[in-house]
């Protein structure tokens, strides 16, 4: 257990875990220095997840599955002694000392119950997207009233916002950043890590207590359906879903996994739709426009579809201020696809040229390049 200042809150990171060996000791070398006390369970691990974890942790338990994230996590965080608790996952860490000390500052300050952390969900590098960054309380009070709900995507806000109305206390924005690395799967790992969680959804989406909570839970569904490449099922969830009974943030999401899962299906209708309604919620999000230039494209709406990609290169420019960062290496490239399928030459050419720029080794795109070149001559 480390020996922080005792003017200073004592800070518990709270865990629960199930084969995480591959990246659960990055994510404690870096937390190690920086909390108070480790809390970890375990939940069935077989891959010798559990040996990582002793060697860290304060507080050790091996224990059944309860059927619920939320159980689980509330385990985890009652048997904490920290005055605050950080939740991470065992696929995330924090490498930046800096952002560990703006928690540290953050949970110093008075009347503050929460504060909000940006988690940097990284993707794979052959997609468009580079990132999915939002804001999540994840330092809270450790508080009785304080806890989790939902037995799969598990949401512990609306019990903090009680306990902040009740106590007069505020919810904060901390300077620091956790990075997820949970979707940057192979497809096996992805059907393990998210297949089980099928049937959950399912009994969540039968047992909803109203329209608000059942969207949110075919959303979550229509997520891991996307995720498994099960486009079909996915097409069929996200024509059913009221997007409206969604907040924003999900909304925004839902629609772009439906248009993407249009383009999987090559339903360029439903992309269009979609992507027009993504940016009607953020009109300041690049992956809209993006979304709605690959859908004009398989209409042959070529002019049209240029601009929408212009707009989508300018709106990107603002990194800081957008939730989905758009990898411009491989817009270009999936740019220069799209136009030499759309018989539009010039226009694959100048994005191959701008991704060979960044890609220079990449000597099937190079050869690709040259052959058209011989082909316009």
């Amino acid at each position: 257990m480390n020996s922080m200042s005792s003017l200073s809150p004592r800070l518990s990171l709270c865990m629960i875990v199930k084969n995480e060996a591959e990246t659960l000791e990055r994510c404690l070398v870096h937390a190690r220095p920086h909390v108070d006390e480790i809390v970890i369970l375990d939940t069935g691990s077989t891959d010798g997840t559990q040996e990582i974890a002793r060697r860290y942790a304060d507080v050790f338990e091996e224990v059944e599955w309860p059927g619920s994230f939320a159980i689980a996590r509330n385990m985890s965080i009652s048997r904490a002694s920290g005055d605050y608790i950080l939740v991470l996952d065992g696929d995330e860490y924090i490498p930046n000392a800096a952002h560990w000390e703006a928690i540290r500052i953050g949970i110093s300050l008075p009347k503050v119950v929460a504060l909000q952390v940006r988690v940097r969900n990284l993707l794979p590098e052959d997609q468009v997207l580079e990132a999915d960054c939002i804001w999540q309380e994840r330092v809270f009070r450790r508080h009785s009233a304080i806890r989790y709900e939902g037995r799969v995507h598990n949401q512990i806000l609306a019990s903090i916002q009680r306990y902040a109305k009740e106590h007069g206390e505020e919810i904060l924005r901390a300077d620091a950043e956790i990075i997820h690395t949970g979707y940057v799967l192979t497809p096996a790992s992805a059907a393990k890590k998210y297949a089980p969680r099928i049937e959950l959804l399912k009994y969540e989406i039968e047992k909803a207590a109203d329209e608000h909570v059942r969207a949110y839970y075919m959303y979550q569904l229509g997520t891991v359906y996307f995720l498994l490449q099960e486009h079909e099922q996915a097409k069929e969830l996200f024509q059913q879903l009221n997007y409206e009974a969604l907040n924003l943030e999900n909304r925004f999401y839902a629609h772009m996994l439906a248009a993407h899962t249009g383009i999987r299906t090559l339903d360029a209708e439903m992309a269009l739709v979609h992507a027009h309604q993504m940016m009607e919620v953020k009109p300041n999000e690049p992956m809209g426009y993006y979304t709605a230039a690959h859908a004009l494209f398989m209409i042959g709406e070529n002019p049209t579809a240029v601009q929408m990609l212009k707009l989508a290169f300018s709106k990107n420019e603002d990194k800081e201020n957008i939730r989905f960062p758009i990898n411009e290496s491989r817009l270009f490239l999936e740019v220069a696809r799209l136009s030499e399928r759309a018989g539009l030459p010039k226009y694959a050419l100048y994005f191959y040229d701008l991704y060979l720029k960044q890609h220079p080794e990449d000597m099937d795109i190079a050869q690709r390049v040259m052959h058209l070149r011989l082909s316009a001559a």
